[in-house]
C-alpha cells in the first residue's frame, strides 16, 4: 500500500475498475467498444469520469442527453449523473469541442484537474466556501499544481471577477491556463502574483 515504484497509476486504474466492477464500467460507456486507455498510452474521458465521479461515462455534461433521429433510433448519451467532489475544467471546452457541466464545474470541494495540453494538472482554493457561496467569487485565489512539469515553485493565482478582462489583440498569447479559468468565470481578470504566466 505504501511502496514506491513505477505502477501507481495503474494499481490506481485497477482499484477503480474493480471498485465499480468491470460489467458496471462498460456498461457506462456510451458504446460498448470504449476503452479506459486510448491512443499514445493516453486516458480516455471515461477514466477520467470514473476517477473523479466513479462512473466511467463518456461524456462531461450534466445528466443524459437523448438524441432522436427522427426514424425512433434514440441514442443515449451519458454525462456526470451528480455534483463531484473535484471538478473539471478543460481547454477542449475554451474550443468549443465539449460542454463541461455543472455537476463538475461547481464541486463539492474546491478542487479542479484541469485538462489542457494534453496532461492534466490541478487547481484548488483553500476556502471550501468558494462553491458555496457565490459572493467569495468575486475575489479569490487559487493555487496551481502542475506534476508532470516537475513544478518546484508554488504558484498562486487571483482571480477577479470584478474586473472584466479584455484581450488586448489578436496577436496576445494568453495562457492556456486562464482559457481554462474563463470556462467557468467568464471574463475574469487573472494576476500570476509575480510568477511567469505558463505559455
Amino acid at each position: 500500500q505504501f511502496e514506491t515504484g513505477p505502477y501507481g497509476c495503474i494499481l490506481l486504474m485497477l482499484s477503480a475498475v474493480f471498485s465499480r466492477s468491470i460489467h458496471r464500467v462498460r456498461e457506462d460507456f456510451d458504446v460498448p467498444t470504449n476503452s479506459l486507455i486510448g491512443a499514445h498510452g493516453y486516458c480516455t474521458q471515461e477514466l477520467v469520469n470514473l476517477l473523479l465521479t466513479g462512473r466511467a461515462v463518456s461524456n462531461v455534461f450534466n445528466d443524459i442527453v437523448q438524441l432522436d433521429s427522427g426514424k425512433g433510433d434514440v441514442t443515449v448519451l451519458r454525462g456526470i449523473a451528480a455534483r463531484s467532489e473535484i471538478g473539471l475544467l478543460s481547454l477542449f471546452e475554451h474550443y468549443n469541442v465539449c460542454q463541461v457541466g455543472s455537476f463538475l464545474k461547481t464541486p463539492k470541494f474546491p478542487i479542479w484537474v484541469v485538462c489542457s495540453e494534453s496532461h492534466f494538472s490541478v487547481l484548488f482554493c483553500l476556502r471550501k466556501e468558494l462553491v458555496n457561496d457565490w459572493k467569495i467569487e468575486k475575489r479569490f485565489d487559487l493555487y496551481y499544481y502542475d506534476g508532470l512539469a516537475n513544478q518546484q515553485e508554488e504558484i498562486h493565482l487571483t482571480i477577479d471577477n470584478t474586473q472584466t478582462y479584455l484581450c488586448s489583440s489578436d496577436s496576445e498569447l494568453i495562457p492556456p491556463l486562464e482559457q481554462c479559468i474563463r470556462t467557468k468565470w467568464k471574463s475574469a481578470v487573472v494576476d500570476w502574483n509575480g510568477t511567469e504566466p505558463i505559455l
